[in-house]
């Protein structure tokens, strides 16, 4: 998640990351009902109640749960100036906070810090009524109808929206973030929930708003944006820390700031701590991660140094891959209980499905076909030449390590699993997930988070029928995207096995791109 040439990239990591990056879960077993808490007395007429602010304002309250805080991702305030903007958590404050390119903050060098874009009233609507079915039917517990005077959860028909009336936000946490979203038109009215939602609802690729909008950033303490526009159709807003203002042409403006889901580690500010303001990778492990300690891995119980990781194709579009192929300097080996094969040094091998079976081709030729999991080593690393990565010192993505290929549900496509020591697994995450323009410290941040969120993962196995722990994308997190390099290097070996526990278990450790200027409590991101 590069900075200008590195932005992009950056942009693609980091919380894609955030919506399901680190990943977010969503599952109804998270959900508890909670107090919401007295009404906060730090001004008089504030909306804050709690950690949320309601601004439902005569629209009837919706009965969605709210989640189970989680002790050690929890509201950080970023700002420097001002260091508190919100005085009666109106909706109005909101805006202006958003619209104030000039507020200073940790990790306010990011372009991302305060963003805008710009919609028609027509171009809002096709977006809505294209986003809101897809979204319905990925989520519908929580995209709710206004029905008989209820919200309630239904299919979503389509052309929900017809002509949008009105959007206005009906929940945030204290902290900014987006927690729902009513949005009004000629054909229906809707409630969106949750902050990947909301960015996810308002995303305007070209397939849904049918034409190019440009998205525009700008650094903190800028008297405006970026003349040119750090992103063109995201069909996912950069966070959901947002408002929406009308304007008097009928227009929608959107402003935000940041960059992610919103809670734990934000990269930009970990660099600007360690790198501007004395911190140290403990301090900055401490601010974000609350009531956490540092502790080996290897006292955790239920932890392999071994890590299986699910490889995906190029764009990570899918696990599913149609054709692996492989390449080496060493030789390889292959093995399964229908045969062996053995390769000399730089030869390539293919390997396919046909009639259900996976077939080993070397050279054009049939050398082994078998049901069954097929187990590839080599004595040097092995390049994979059927996908395609960022990576500029090797021709195709190269992995240590030894692989796995398994027949795919339905045995038309093949699975592929990389079996790695979760240290050198390090050695290609830390550098995919931060530039190393950051510095040393900031790396070392990067790497007990990332090496924590390996141990939760294998810890809680949500991969185990795919056969491996964690995913090499945003959906876990990015692993070999980007060349090694040797300061991330030298910051995975300086923490090496250290992880941050909670009452001695190792936490979930998220992280993202770009600040708003405030850190969210997770229970009102997921």
């Amino acid at each position: 998640m590069k900075i200008t040439k590195v932005k992009n990239t950056l942009a693609i990591s980091f919380c894609l990351l955030a919506f399901i990056g680190c990943s977010s879960t969503s599952k109804q077993d998270y959900y508890k009902r909670v107090e919401q808490g007295k009404t906060a007395t730090t001004s008089r007429g504030s909306n804050l109640k709690g950690d949320r602010v309601d601004l439902y304002a005569g629209h009837k309250k919706d009965n969605l749960p709210i989640a189970n805080s989680i002790p050690y991702l929890k509201y950080v305030n970023d700002m420097e100036s001002p260091k508190n903007p919100f005085k009666t958590y109106s909706e109005s404050e909101f805006l202006n906070f958003y619209k104030n390119t000039k507020a200073k903050g940790h990790g306010d060098t990011s372009s991302y810090w305060r963003w805008k874009l710009t919609l028609t009233r027509n171009e809002m609507s096709n977006v809505l009524n294209k986003n809101l079915v897809s979204l319905a039917n990925r989520r519908p517990k929580e995209v709710l109808t206004y029905s008989n005077g209820q919200w309630i959860s239904k299919k979503v028909p389509l052309n929900p929206i017809g002509e949008v009336t009105d959007i206005r936000v009906l929940q945030r946490g204290k902290s900014g973030l987006v927690i729902k979203l009513m949005i009004k038109g000629t054909r229906g009215q809707y409630i969106v929930a949750k902050e990947g939602n909301v960015r996810s609802v308002l995303g305007v690729s070209k397939n849904s708003v049918n034409s190019t909008v440009n998205l525009y950033g700008a650094k903190g303490g800028s008297s405006s944006y970026l003349d040119r526009p750090i992103s063109r159709n995201p069909s996912l807003l950069p966070s959901a820390f947002l408002s929406i203002e009308k304007s008097g042409n009928g227009s929608y403006n959107i402003y935000g700031g940041g960059f992610g889901h919103g809670a734990g580690v934000p990269q930009w500010s970990a660099m600007d701590l360690t790198k501007n303001k004395g911190y140290s990778y403990k301090k900055v492990l401490d601010r974000y991660y609350a009531d956490t300690r540092l502790k080996s891995i290897k006292s955790v119980g239920g932890i392999n140094e071994k890590l299986k990781v699910g490889i995906m194709t190029s764009g990570f579009t899918t696990i599913d891959h149609t054709k692996v192929s492989m390449y080496s300097l060493g030789s390889i080996k292959i093995k399964s209980r229908d045969g062996n094969v053995n390769l000399n040094p730089r030869t390539a091998v293919d390997f396919v499905t046909k009639d259900g079976f996976t077939q080993v081709i070397v050279g054009g030729k049939l050398r082994l076909k078998t049901k069954n999991y097929i187990s590839v080593t080599s004595n040097r690393m092995i390049s994979l030449t059927n996908i395609k990565r960022n990576v500029k010192n090797y021709t195709h993505p190269t992995y240590r390590g030894s692989f796995e290929i398994r027949l795919a549900k339905g045995g038309t496509r093949l699975n592929l699993i990389n079996e790695i020591n979760i240290e050198d697994y390090l050695l290609q995450v830390v550098p995919s997930e931060m530039p190393k323009s950051f510095g040393l410290e900031a790396l070392k941040v990067q790497a007990v988070a990332a090496r924590t969120y390996a141990a939760k993962d294998i810890l809680r196995n949500r991969y185990a029928k795919s056969g491996f722990h964690i995913l090499d994308s945003t959906q876990s997190q990015v692993y070999n995207n980007l060349d090694e390099n040797e300061l991330a290097t030298a910051a995975v070996k300086a923490t090496k096995g250290l992880i941050l526990v909670h009452e001695n278990k190792p936490i979930d450790a998220k992280y993202y791109s770009t600040s708003s200027g405030f850190n969210s409590n997770a229970h009102n991101v997921w």
